[in-house]
């Protein structure tokens, strides 16, 4: 390095090209947010209310079998083809 200076060398820096300029991404559209703030509330409400939906069916059937445990029955669920049944109390008989 030094023998290049005491040439002169380093002044032949000065004719490289100049480096390339930062590429700067140009400012987004008016409005992107709001965009992207519906999709976000949409992609919310899609997924928090069939959550909550589920959770008051769960609560309401606990509460039913709670009731039905307390009055000495049996709560107990109902055959369906279907997949998906209902639930009964079913209370011993004397």
């Amino acid at each position: 390095m030094i023998a290049a200076q005491l040439l002169g060398l380093t002044a032949l820096a000065f004719l490289a090209p100049v480096p390339a300029t930062r590429y700067e991404p140009p400012d987004p559209p008016r409005g992107v947010g709001w965009a992207v703030s519906a999709v976000f509330a949409l992609l919310l409400v899609v997924t928090v209310v069939p959550l909550s939906l589920a959770l008051a069916d769960k609560w309401a059937m606990d509460a039913h079998a709670a009731d039905c445990r307390a009055s000495g029955g049996r709560f107990v669920p109902i055959p369906s083809a279907t997949g998906r049944g209902g639930y009964r109390c079913e209370t011993p008989r004397p």
